[in-house]
């Protein structure tokens, strides 16, 4: 999870922490060029609480903590798209359309470049064990899911999810070692999404994260994690662009290499659902196979 991301979050931070947080994100151009005594005299803290803060976010130290901050405050003035707000209110169709289409091409290259093949393989090889595949997210991550478990059921894979409120909590009860669970969540931090996953551990269920960069909570309940692209901020943003992306460009990866075990046998269980099952067959167009 990227620095300014956790300074918002303001996870497990002391109400010292939350002030310089709050300073850090009001005037993170001015902090990047003081001094730790002078950051330290503006907020009314100390320099002690100042590196505290700095090692709850990952980081070594005030300037290193200054030198992640200027990285990712030069994205509002490089070439590079905000993910958080990548247009504005003056901005044509035309300017709107050439900055999304930026920030999907950012964020599947930020992506890729997350996606560790290893990590990947292992996950693949948990999914085709499993005797039970189940998924947990909320919010938007429930669309992405919804989608995997598609493709999946359309290859012979059972994959189970729930949405209805409270129901995600009982899947989890119900489930034990045969089982995987995926467990989408962006910030990592969720306490519905904890609650679940402490759950998955006491039934000795495998868990596969997909989650953001950074020590959040899911992680260390995790036996396997797969990180989205981080760059996007919890509230502060226009909407889910990058993150939702981002995931589903995970979940297709998944999905691809898990079709790719057993090719033959998946593209022929497809082919077959697809003639007998779907009946889209529209007349008179190029898409039409017969």
């Amino acid at each position: 999870m990227n620095l300014l991301t956790q300074l918002e979050l303001k996870m497990h931070f002391t109400e010292s922490e939350n002030i310089l947080a709050q300073y850090i994100l009001e005037h993170g151009e001015e902090v990047v060029k003081m001094s730790i005594h002078t950051f330290a005299k503006k907020t009314y803290s100390s320099p002690a609480t100042i590196v505290r803060l700095a090692k709850k976010c990952g980081l070594s130290g005030f300037n290193d903590l200054k030198i992640t901050l200027a990285k990712e405050l030069s994205l509002h003035t490089s070439k590079e798209i905000d993910p958080n707000f990548p247009f504005d209110k003056d901005n044509d169709f035309n300017t709107i359309i050439n900055n999304l289409t930026l920030l999907h091409k950012e964020t599947i290259d930020d992506s890729a470049a997350l996606l560790d093949q290893k990590t990947l393989s292992q996950c693949v090889k948990l999914l085709d064990k499993a005797d039970s595949i189940d998924l947990y997210g909320l919010g938007n991550s429930l669309l992405v899911a919804q989608s995997f478990a598609h493709n999946m059921m359309r290859i012979g894979k059972q994959v189970n999810f729930r949405t209805m409120a409270g129901e995600q909590g009982f899947l989890a009860r119900v489930s034990n070692p045969k089982h995987v669970a995926i467990i989408i969540s962006y910030s990592g931090e969720t306490d519905e999404i904890i609650r679940i996953a402490k759950t998955l551990k006491k039934q000795k269920t495998k868990i596969i994260a997909i989650t953001s960069l950074g020590d959040n909570q899911l992680s260390h309940y995790s036996d396997l994690i797969l990180h989205i692209s981080s760059k996007e901020k919890i509230f502060n943003k226009m909407a889910p662009f990058s993150s939702l992306l981002s995931i589903q460009y995970i979940c297709t990866m998944l999905y691809a290499c898990f079709f790719s075990l057993n090719y033959n046998e998946h593209k022929a269980f497809k082919l077959h659902y697809d003639y007998e099952e779907d009946l889209r067959h529209p007349f008179y167009s190029p898409i039409n196979e017969k």
